[in-house]
């Protein structure tokens, strides 16, 4: 626990993070390639909040500290709507996305789904279709698992931003 409270006092003091040219928040499937993020910041976005099945918005959620620590870990994991395997629970995502949106004062989302993700894949369009409703802008990427074509993500990201006016 020290680690961590000398670790928030320095972010405390830290300065402000200049240079990008929007806030976004980063939505999706699982993205466990660091370097996937790093290329949409060398473009100019700033990765504020991470929405993804393993990211930091469910993966923070609270466990219950009131029952066996075996059954509150088991208990939110399994009813935890990170994933559209959790079909009846779409609402919801939409939501979280939309609260990171406001709560990290995101200009856009890039929603990304990896290729052959059954799940995301169903649940890309219509999640797309009810963020716009909500009035974000969004960038909609399919992407392998592995980092690969750098180039055409840059592109695609820098086109975003200028469509954002940024």
């Amino acid at each position: 626990l020290e680690p961590l409270k000398e670790f928030a006092k320095e972010l405390e003091s830290a300065p402000p993070v200049t240079g990008h040219r929007a806030r976004l928040v980063f939505a999706g499937s699982n993205c466990d390639d660091p370097g996937y993020i790093k290329i949409i910041e060398k473009t100019g976005g700033l990765v504020v909040a991470d929405r993804t099945c393993t990211g930091s918005i469910p993966g923070l959620s609270p466990i219950a500290e009131d029952k066996d620590p075996v059954e509150a870990l088991a208990a939110r994991y399994l009813s935890n709507i990170s994933c559209p395997r959790m079909m009846e629970e779409f609402d919801a995502r939409v939501a979280e996305i939309l609260d990171a949106v406001s709560e990290y004062k995101a200009d856009g989302i890039i929603l990304q789904t990896m290729k052959f993700c059954d799940t995301w894949g169903v649940e890309a369009a219509p999640m797309v279709e009810s963020l716009r409703e909500a009035g974000v802008p969004i960038l909609r990427l399919e992407r392998e698992y592995a980092s690969a074509a750098e180039g055409q993500l840059q592109t695609r990201v820098q086109a975003f931003l200028e469509s954002l006016g940024k």
